[in-house]
Protein backbone atom coordinates (compact mmCIF):
# COMPACT_ATOMS: atom_id res chain seq x y z
CA UNK A 1 0.00 0.00 0.00
CA UNK A 2 3.25 2.13 0.09
CA UNK A 3 3.10 2.75 -3.47
CA UNK A 4 -0.56 3.82 -3.30
CA UNK A 5 0.14 6.28 -0.54
CA UNK A 6 2.77 7.68 -3.11
CA UNK A 7 0.34 8.00 -5.50
CA UNK A 8 -1.83 9.48 -3.38
CA UNK A 9 0.41 12.51 -1.89
CA UNK A 10 1.76 12.92 -5.39
CA UNK A 11 -1.49 13.65 -6.75
CA UNK A 12 -2.90 15.41 -3.70
CA UNK A 13 0.06 17.88 -3.31
CA UNK A 14 -0.48 19.76 -6.66
CA UNK A 15 -4.00 20.68 -5.84
CA UNK A 16 -2.54 22.67 -2.93
CA UNK A 17 -0.47 25.43 -4.62
CA UNK A 18 -3.49 25.30 -7.41
CA UNK A 19 -6.11 26.48 -5.07
CA UNK A 20 -3.63 28.87 -2.77
CA UNK A 21 -2.62 30.96 -5.86
CA UNK A 22 -5.87 30.93 -7.72
CA UNK A 23 -7.68 32.12 -4.99
CA UNK A 24 -4.72 34.19 -4.29
CA UNK A 25 -4.56 35.78 -7.51
CA UNK A 26 -7.96 37.03 -6.79
CA UNK A 27 -6.16 40.06 -4.66
CA UNK A 28 -4.83 41.71 -8.09
CA UNK A 29 -7.69 43.83 -10.01
CA UNK A 30 -8.62 42.28 -13.28
CA UNK A 31 -12.06 43.66 -15.48
CA UNK A 32 -12.56 46.00 -12.34
CA UNK A 33 -13.01 43.38 -9.57
CA UNK A 34 -11.26 42.53 -6.55
CA UNK A 35 -11.74 39.77 -4.09
CA UNK A 36 -15.06 39.57 -5.92
CA UNK A 37 -16.23 42.77 -5.54
CA UNK A 38 -16.53 45.65 -8.67
CA UNK A 39 -14.50 48.73 -7.58
CA UNK A 40 -13.59 50.81 -9.68
CA UNK A 41 -10.17 51.80 -10.85
CA UNK A 42 -9.67 55.22 -8.72
CA UNK A 43 -9.85 53.18 -5.35
CA UNK A 44 -7.72 50.23 -5.85
CA UNK A 45 -5.35 52.14 -3.51
CA UNK A 46 -7.83 52.90 -1.23
CA UNK A 47 -6.36 52.34 2.59
CA UNK A 48 -9.22 50.22 3.78
CA UNK A 49 -9.42 48.40 0.54
CA UNK A 50 -5.42 47.43 0.89
CA UNK A 51 -5.87 46.88 4.23
CA UNK A 52 -8.89 44.16 3.97
CA UNK A 53 -6.45 42.82 0.60
CA UNK A 54 -3.71 42.45 3.67
CA UNK A 55 -5.79 40.63 6.23
CA UNK A 56 -7.24 38.28 3.06
CA UNK A 57 -3.57 37.35 2.36
CA UNK A 58 -2.57 36.95 6.15
CA UNK A 59 -5.61 34.85 6.69
CA UNK A 60 -5.47 32.58 3.45
CA UNK A 61 -1.78 31.66 4.80
CA UNK A 62 -2.84 30.66 8.13
CA UNK A 63 -5.68 28.14 6.64
CA UNK A 64 -3.36 27.43 4.16
CA UNK A 65 -0.23 26.58 4.96
CA UNK A 66 -0.35 24.29 8.09
CA UNK A 67 -2.15 21.82 5.49
CA UNK A 68 0.92 20.72 3.39
CA UNK A 69 2.74 19.05 6.24
CA UNK A 70 -0.53 17.53 7.19
CA UNK A 71 0.01 14.66 4.03
CA UNK A 72 2.89 12.96 5.78
CA UNK A 73 1.23 11.32 8.91
CA UNK A 74 -1.12 8.95 6.81
CA UNK A 75 2.85 7.26 5.36
CA UNK A 76 2.85 6.19 9.05
CA UNK A 77 -0.17 4.72 9.37
CA UNK A 78 -0.65 0.44 9.15
CA UNK A 79 -4.40 0.95 7.89
CA UNK A 80 -4.89 2.05 3.54
CA UNK A 81 -8.47 2.96 5.38
CA UNK A 82 -7.49 5.17 7.96
CA UNK A 83 -4.87 6.76 5.42
CA UNK A 84 -7.82 7.27 3.04
CA UNK A 85 -9.84 8.79 5.16
CA UNK A 86 -7.03 11.46 7.04
CA UNK A 87 -6.74 12.08 2.88
CA UNK A 88 -10.32 12.68 2.10
CA UNK A 89 -10.53 14.99 5.16
CA UNK A 90 -7.45 16.91 3.78
CA UNK A 91 -8.98 17.27 0.43
CA UNK A 92 -12.41 18.92 1.91
CA UNK A 93 -10.24 21.30 3.96
CA UNK A 94 -8.20 22.37 1.38
CA UNK A 95 -11.48 22.86 -1.02
CA UNK A 96 -13.37 24.61 1.73
CA UNK A 97 -10.97 27.02 3.53
CA UNK A 98 -9.65 29.09 0.96
CA UNK A 99 -12.87 29.73 -0.37
CA UNK A 100 -14.49 30.26 2.76
CA UNK A 101 -11.29 33.34 3.68
CA UNK A 102 -12.34 34.28 0.36
CA UNK A 103 -16.09 34.97 0.67
CA UNK A 104 -15.44 36.54 4.49
CA UNK A 105 -13.30 39.00 3.36
CA UNK A 106 -15.27 39.51 -0.31
CA UNK A 107 -18.54 40.75 2.40
CA UNK A 108 -15.98 43.00 4.28
CA UNK A 109 -15.27 44.70 0.64
CA UNK A 110 -18.73 45.03 -0.32
CA UNK A 111 -19.80 46.17 2.93
CA UNK A 112 -17.03 49.28 1.85
CA UNK A 113 -18.26 49.73 -1.23
CA UNK A 114 -21.56 50.07 0.30
CA UNK A 115 -20.74 52.48 2.99
CA UNK A 116 -18.10 55.10 0.59
CA UNK A 117 -20.93 54.73 -2.64
CA UNK A 118 -18.58 53.20 -4.89
CA UNK A 119 -20.95 52.22 -7.49
CA UNK A 120 -20.64 52.22 -11.16
CA UNK A 121 -22.74 55.06 -13.07
CA UNK A 122 -23.99 51.88 -15.32
CA UNK A 123 -24.98 49.52 -11.84
CA UNK A 124 -28.71 49.35 -12.97
CA UNK A 125 -28.03 48.65 -16.72
CA UNK A 126 -27.11 45.58 -18.63
CA UNK A 127 -24.40 45.87 -20.86
CA UNK A 128 -25.03 43.48 -24.66
CA UNK A 129 -21.86 43.97 -26.65
CA UNK A 130 -23.68 42.89 -30.23
CA UNK A 131 -19.93 42.84 -32.09
CA UNK A 132 -18.21 41.01 -29.60
CA UNK A 133 -21.65 38.28 -29.55
CA UNK A 134 -21.57 38.37 -33.77
CA UNK A 135 -17.63 38.49 -34.79
CA UNK A 136 -16.52 35.54 -36.41
CA UNK A 137 -15.32 32.63 -34.39
CA UNK A 138 -11.76 31.73 -35.13
CA UNK A 139 -12.24 27.73 -34.41
CA UNK A 140 -9.67 24.83 -34.13
CA UNK A 141 -10.34 22.72 -37.02
CA UNK A 142 -12.45 19.03 -36.25
CA UNK A 143 -8.65 17.45 -38.22
CA UNK A 144 -6.92 18.19 -34.73
CA UNK A 145 -9.79 16.20 -32.75
CA UNK A 146 -10.29 13.01 -34.83
CA UNK A 147 -7.04 11.52 -34.49
CA UNK A 148 -7.17 11.19 -30.24
CA UNK A 149 -11.02 10.06 -30.36
CA UNK A 150 -9.77 7.45 -32.81
CA UNK A 151 -6.74 6.11 -30.99
CA UNK A 152 -9.34 6.14 -28.12
CA UNK A 153 -11.81 3.98 -29.90
CA UNK A 154 -8.86 1.26 -30.97
CA UNK A 155 -8.63 -0.63 -27.17
CA UNK A 156 -12.84 -0.57 -27.29
CA UNK A 157 -13.27 -1.99 -30.71
CA UNK A 158 -10.45 -4.56 -30.61
CA UNK A 159 -11.52 -5.97 -27.03
CA UNK A 160 -15.09 -6.31 -28.45
CA UNK A 161 -13.77 -8.02 -31.29
CA UNK A 162 -11.55 -10.39 -29.92
CA UNK A 163 -13.10 -10.77 -26.33
CA UNK A 164 -9.59 -11.04 -25.05
CA UNK A 165 -10.68 -9.19 -21.85
CA UNK A 166 -14.35 -8.41 -21.73
CA UNK A 167 -14.00 -6.83 -17.83
CA UNK A 168 -11.58 -4.12 -19.69
CA UNK A 169 -14.53 -3.13 -22.03
CA UNK A 170 -16.28 -0.70 -19.49
CA UNK A 171 -12.99 1.11 -18.94
CA UNK A 172 -12.11 1.32 -22.53
CA UNK A 173 -15.54 2.56 -23.02
CA UNK A 174 -15.68 4.72 -20.47
CA UNK A 175 -12.52 6.57 -21.58
CA UNK A 176 -13.46 6.35 -25.37
CA UNK A 177 -17.02 8.01 -24.33
CA UNK A 178 -14.83 11.05 -22.62
CA UNK A 179 -12.63 11.32 -25.49
CA UNK A 180 -15.28 11.99 -27.85
CA UNK A 181 -17.62 13.98 -25.51
CA UNK A 182 -14.89 16.52 -25.19
CA UNK A 183 -14.80 17.22 -28.56
CA UNK A 184 -18.46 19.15 -28.84
CA UNK A 185 -17.24 20.84 -25.51
CA UNK A 186 -15.05 23.01 -27.15
CA UNK A 187 -17.89 24.12 -29.24
CA UNK A 188 -19.88 24.74 -26.15
CA UNK A 189 -17.85 27.97 -25.25
CA UNK A 190 -18.33 29.79 -28.41
CA UNK A 191 -22.53 29.50 -27.11
CA UNK A 192 -21.69 31.64 -24.07
CA UNK A 193 -22.31 35.17 -23.51
CA UNK A 194 -19.39 37.29 -24.62
CA UNK A 195 -17.58 38.57 -21.94
CA UNK A 196 -18.43 42.26 -21.42
CA UNK A 197 -16.55 44.61 -18.70
CA UNK A 198 -18.31 48.10 -20.52
CA UNK A 199 -18.72 49.69 -23.32
CA UNK A 200 -15.33 49.87 -24.68
CA UNK A 201 -16.36 47.42 -27.57
CA UNK A 202 -12.55 46.67 -28.53
CA UNK A 203 -11.48 45.44 -24.90
CA UNK A 204 -14.55 43.28 -24.64
CA UNK A 205 -13.78 41.48 -28.31
CA UNK A 206 -10.16 41.24 -26.84
CA UNK A 207 -11.31 39.64 -23.55
CA UNK A 208 -13.62 37.46 -25.35
CA UNK A 209 -11.01 36.31 -27.90
CA UNK A 210 -8.35 35.69 -24.83
CA UNK A 211 -11.13 33.19 -23.49
CA UNK A 212 -11.70 31.01 -26.31
CA UNK A 213 -8.61 30.91 -26.87
CA UNK A 214 -7.27 29.36 -23.36
CA UNK A 215 -10.21 27.08 -23.71
CA UNK A 216 -10.16 26.10 -27.12
CA UNK A 217 -6.39 25.07 -25.88
CA UNK A 218 -7.63 23.29 -22.66
CA UNK A 219 -9.78 21.12 -24.33
CA UNK A 220 -7.62 20.30 -27.47
CA UNK A 221 -5.22 18.91 -24.74
CA UNK A 222 -8.01 17.24 -22.21
CA UNK A 223 -8.88 15.29 -25.61
CA UNK A 224 -5.66 13.98 -26.77
CA UNK A 225 -4.61 13.35 -23.34
CA UNK A 226 -7.73 11.38 -22.62
CA UNK A 227 -7.40 9.54 -26.23
CA UNK A 228 -3.85 8.21 -25.48
CA UNK A 229 -4.74 7.21 -21.74
CA UNK A 230 -6.79 4.62 -23.20
CA UNK A 231 -4.49 3.38 -25.30
CA UNK A 232 -1.40 2.94 -22.73
CA UNK A 233 -4.20 1.53 -20.74
CA UNK A 234 -4.69 -1.50 -23.31
CA UNK A 235 -0.64 -1.49 -24.14
CA UNK A 236 -0.54 -2.25 -20.40
CA UNK A 237 -3.53 -3.88 -19.26
CA UNK A 238 -1.61 -6.54 -16.43
CA UNK A 239 1.00 -3.85 -14.84
CA UNK A 240 -0.46 -2.28 -12.17
CA UNK A 241 2.25 -0.29 -11.28
CA UNK A 242 2.41 1.31 -15.04
CA UNK A 243 -1.74 1.58 -14.68
CA UNK A 244 -0.81 3.92 -11.71
CA UNK A 245 1.99 5.74 -13.37
CA UNK A 246 -0.39 5.91 -16.78
CA UNK A 247 -2.97 7.68 -14.44
CA UNK A 248 -0.63 9.57 -12.58
CA UNK A 249 0.62 11.37 -15.49
CA UNK A 250 -2.92 12.08 -17.05
CA UNK A 251 -3.89 13.36 -14.21
CA UNK A 252 -0.84 16.06 -13.53
CA UNK A 253 -0.91 16.46 -17.83
CA UNK A 254 -4.93 17.86 -16.96
CA UNK A 255 -3.77 19.80 -13.80
CA UNK A 256 -1.20 21.42 -15.50
CA UNK A 257 -2.87 22.80 -18.49
CA UNK A 258 -5.83 23.73 -16.19
CA UNK A 259 -3.57 25.84 -13.77
CA UNK A 260 -1.26 27.49 -17.03
CA UNK A 261 -4.60 28.47 -18.88
CA UNK A 262 -6.21 29.62 -16.15
CA UNK A 263 -3.25 31.75 -15.43
CA UNK A 264 -2.73 33.02 -18.55
CA UNK A 265 -6.52 34.28 -18.75
CA UNK A 266 -5.84 35.93 -15.90
CA UNK A 267 -3.02 37.59 -16.61
CA UNK A 268 -4.38 38.41 -20.21
CA UNK A 269 -8.05 39.97 -18.40
CA UNK A 270 -5.39 42.57 -15.57
CA UNK A 271 -3.03 43.89 -18.54
CA UNK A 272 -5.96 44.43 -21.33
CA UNK A 273 -8.32 45.71 -18.53
CA UNK A 274 -5.36 47.75 -16.25
CA UNK A 275 -5.80 50.94 -18.24
CA UNK A 276 -9.47 51.45 -18.81
CA UNK A 277 -10.14 53.70 -16.37
CA UNK A 278 -13.90 54.77 -16.96
CA UNK A 279 -16.31 54.98 -14.70
CA UNK A 280 -19.00 53.38 -17.15
CA UNK A 281 -18.44 49.46 -16.33
CA UNK A 282 -20.25 46.31 -15.59
CA UNK A 283 -20.99 45.97 -12.04
CA UNK A 284 -22.77 42.49 -11.16
CA UNK A 285 -21.98 41.92 -7.81
CA UNK A 286 -25.27 41.39 -6.63
CA UNK A 287 -25.40 37.90 -8.79
CA UNK A 288 -22.96 36.27 -7.41
CA UNK A 289 -23.54 34.95 -4.01
CA UNK A 290 -19.81 35.52 -1.64
CA UNK A 291 -18.18 36.15 -4.89
CA UNK A 292 -18.63 32.48 -6.00
CA UNK A 293 -22.14 31.38 -7.19
CA UNK A 294 -23.81 33.00 -9.96
CA UNK A 295 -27.76 33.59 -9.47
CA UNK A 296 -29.74 35.56 -11.85
CA UNK A 297 -33.44 34.92 -12.95
CA UNK A 298 -33.10 37.33 -15.50
CA UNK A 299 -30.13 36.03 -17.28
CA UNK A 300 -31.56 32.63 -19.89
CA UNK A 301 -27.87 31.14 -19.65
CA UNK A 302 -27.48 27.64 -17.50
CA UNK A 303 -23.72 27.99 -17.78
CA UNK A 304 -21.58 31.26 -17.86
CA UNK A 305 -18.58 32.38 -17.62
CA UNK A 306 -16.40 33.09 -14.31
CA UNK A 307 -15.86 36.44 -13.59
CA UNK A 308 -11.92 35.81 -13.79
CA UNK A 309 -9.90 33.58 -15.33
CA UNK A 310 -11.63 31.07 -17.67
CA UNK A 311 -13.71 28.43 -15.54
CA UNK A 312 -17.15 28.62 -15.90
CA UNK A 313 -20.39 28.56 -13.07
CA UNK A 314 -24.30 27.29 -13.19
CA UNK A 315 -26.24 29.84 -13.08
CA UNK A 316 -28.26 28.58 -9.86
CA UNK A 317 -31.68 30.84 -10.84
CA UNK A 318 -32.55 27.45 -13.14
CA UNK A 319 -33.77 24.25 -11.20
CA UNK A 320 -31.41 21.90 -13.49
CA UNK A 321 -28.16 24.18 -11.75
CA UNK A 322 -29.47 23.97 -8.58
CA UNK A 323 -29.71 20.21 -8.36
CA UNK A 324 -26.65 20.21 -9.89
CA UNK A 325 -24.67 21.94 -7.17
CA UNK A 326 -26.80 19.95 -4.42
CA UNK A 327 -25.18 16.93 -5.86
CA UNK A 328 -21.40 18.94 -6.16
CA UNK A 329 -22.09 19.53 -2.50
CA UNK A 330 -23.06 16.25 -1.01
CA UNK A 331 -20.26 14.80 -3.18
CA UNK A 332 -17.24 17.31 -1.70
CA UNK A 333 -18.79 17.08 1.92
CA UNK A 334 -18.93 12.85 1.51
CA UNK A 335 -15.03 13.18 0.55
CA UNK A 336 -14.24 11.82 4.38
CA UNK A 337 -17.13 8.98 4.11
CA UNK A 338 -15.57 7.77 1.34
CA UNK A 339 -12.41 7.12 3.46
CA UNK A 340 -14.63 5.95 6.33
CA UNK A 341 -16.05 3.17 4.11
CA UNK A 342 -13.04 1.91 2.62
CA UNK A 343 -11.68 1.92 6.54
CA UNK A 344 -14.58 -0.08 7.29
CA UNK A 345 -14.65 -2.41 4.33
CA UNK A 346 -10.82 -3.26 5.47
CA UNK A 347 -11.29 -4.16 9.04
CA UNK A 348 -14.78 -6.34 8.48
CA UNK A 349 -13.77 -9.89 8.10
CA UNK A 350 -14.21 -12.39 5.34
CA UNK A 351 -16.61 -15.38 5.76
CA UNK A 352 -17.70 -18.88 4.71
CA UNK A 353 -20.72 -20.94 5.27
CA UNK A 354 -22.08 -23.86 4.32
CA UNK A 355 -26.57 -22.87 3.24
CA UNK A 356 -29.10 -24.94 1.36
CA UNK A 357 -26.41 -26.96 -0.57
CA UNK A 358 -24.23 -23.82 -1.17
CA UNK A 359 -20.95 -22.14 -0.22
CA UNK A 360 -21.43 -18.99 0.60
CA UNK A 361 -18.22 -16.84 1.07
CA UNK A 362 -19.32 -12.87 1.73
CA UNK A 363 -18.19 -9.87 2.70
CA UNK A 364 -19.52 -6.25 3.74
CA UNK A 365 -21.64 -6.04 0.20
CA UNK A 366 -20.28 -9.06 -1.69
CA UNK A 367 -21.09 -12.26 -1.81
CA UNK A 368 -20.41 -15.39 -3.77
CA UNK A 369 -22.73 -18.25 -3.87
CA UNK A 370 -21.12 -21.53 -5.22
CA UNK A 371 -23.67 -24.93 -5.73
CA UNK A 372 -22.13 -27.59 -4.12
CA UNK A 373 -23.44 -29.87 -6.89
CA UNK A 374 -21.53 -27.46 -9.51
CA UNK A 375 -17.93 -27.68 -7.65
CA UNK A 376 -15.51 -29.73 -9.99
CA UNK A 377 -12.19 -29.24 -7.72
CA UNK A 378 -10.88 -27.97 -4.62
CA UNK A 379 -7.57 -27.50 -3.24
CA UNK A 380 -6.54 -25.83 0.30
CA UNK A 381 -3.03 -24.15 0.17
CA UNK A 382 -1.07 -22.07 2.86
CA UNK A 383 0.06 -19.57 0.33
CA UNK A 384 -1.17 -17.60 -2.66
CA UNK A 385 -0.26 -17.75 -6.10
CA UNK A 386 0.42 -14.41 -7.74
CA UNK A 387 -2.17 -12.15 -8.63
CA UNK A 388 -3.04 -9.80 -10.10
CA UNK A 389 -6.05 -7.28 -9.90
CA UNK A 390 -7.97 -7.10 -13.09
CA UNK A 391 -11.08 -4.98 -10.63
CA UNK A 392 -12.10 -5.31 -7.21
CA UNK A 393 -10.16 -4.04 -3.92
CA UNK A 394 -6.66 -4.78 -3.46
CA UNK A 395 -6.21 -3.90 0.31
CA UNK A 396 -2.83 -5.08 2.18
CA UNK A 397 -5.22 -7.44 3.92
CA UNK A 398 -8.28 -7.88 1.54
CA UNK A 399 -8.77 -8.67 -2.12
CA UNK A 400 -12.12 -8.51 -3.13
CA UNK A 401 -13.04 -9.14 -7.16
CA UNK A 402 -11.57 -10.18 -10.31
CA UNK A 403 -7.81 -11.15 -10.27
CA UNK A 404 -5.48 -12.80 -12.68
CA UNK A 405 -3.85 -15.60 -10.72
CA UNK A 406 -0.92 -17.35 -11.78
CA UNK A 407 -1.68 -20.67 -13.06
CA UNK A 408 -5.50 -20.36 -12.85
CA UNK A 409 -6.36 -17.41 -14.83
CA UNK A 410 -8.88 -14.91 -14.31
CA UNK A 411 -10.69 -15.66 -10.69
CA UNK A 412 -12.76 -14.53 -8.61
CA UNK A 413 -11.60 -13.63 -4.91
CA UNK A 414 -12.98 -12.81 -1.59
CA UNK A 415 -9.51 -13.28 0.84
CA UNK A 416 -7.65 -11.77 3.77
CA UNK A 417 -4.23 -12.89 2.58
CA UNK A 418 -2.94 -12.26 6.37
CA UNK A 419 -5.14 -14.95 7.34
CA UNK A 420 -3.96 -18.64 5.31
CA UNK A 421 -5.23 -21.31 4.43
CA UNK A 422 -7.14 -20.80 1.06
CA UNK A 423 -9.27 -22.93 -0.82
CA UNK A 424 -9.07 -22.95 -4.36
CA UNK A 425 -12.43 -24.05 -6.39
CA UNK A 426 -13.50 -24.85 -9.97
CA UNK A 427 -17.22 -24.61 -10.16
CA UNK A 428 -19.30 -23.99 -13.20
CA UNK A 429 -16.77 -23.05 -15.40
CA UNK A 430 -15.19 -20.88 -12.92
CA UNK A 431 -12.45 -20.20 -10.36
CA UNK A 432 -12.56 -18.92 -7.03
CA UNK A 433 -9.85 -18.02 -4.60
CA UNK A 434 -11.18 -18.10 -0.97
CA UNK A 435 -11.23 -17.96 3.01
CA UNK A 436 -12.67 -17.46 6.13
CA UNK A 437 -10.65 -14.67 8.48
CA UNK A 438 -11.02 -17.75 11.13
CA UNK A 439 -8.40 -20.06 9.76
CA UNK A 440 -10.16 -22.85 11.72
CA UNK A 441 -13.50 -22.55 9.77
CA UNK A 442 -11.77 -22.50 6.66
CA UNK A 443 -10.22 -25.75 7.40
CA UNK A 444 -13.68 -26.93 8.38
CA UNK A 445 -15.49 -25.73 5.08
CA UNK A 446 -12.42 -27.49 2.97
CA UNK A 447 -13.31 -31.20 5.09
CA UNK A 448 -16.74 -30.83 4.71
CA UNK A 449 -16.65 -30.41 0.72
CA UNK A 450 -13.27 -32.19 -0.28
Amino acid sequence: MLLFKIIFAVTFIPIWPILYFIVRNNMKPKKNIILGATLPQSVHNDAQVQEIIGKFKKWLNIAMLPLLPLLIPPFLMDSFGVSMTWYMTWLLLIIVLPFTVFALHREQLIALKQERKWHSEASDRTFVDGKAATMPAQKIKNLWFLPPVAISLFPLVHELLTGANSEAVIIYLTFAIMTALFWPCYYLIFRLRTEVVNENMTLNLALTRVRRYNWGKFWLVATWATGTLNLLLWIFPDNSIAFLITILGYTLVLIAISISTEFATRRAQQKLTASDTGSTYLDEDDYWIWGIFYHNPNDSHFLVNDRIGMNMSVNLAKLGAKILMGFALVAILALPFFGMWMWIEEAAPTSLAMSKGNLVASHTGSKYVIPLNEVESIELVEELPQITKIYGTNFDNLNKGRFSVSGYGNAHLCIQQKNPPFLIITAGGESYILNDADSSKTREIYAQIG
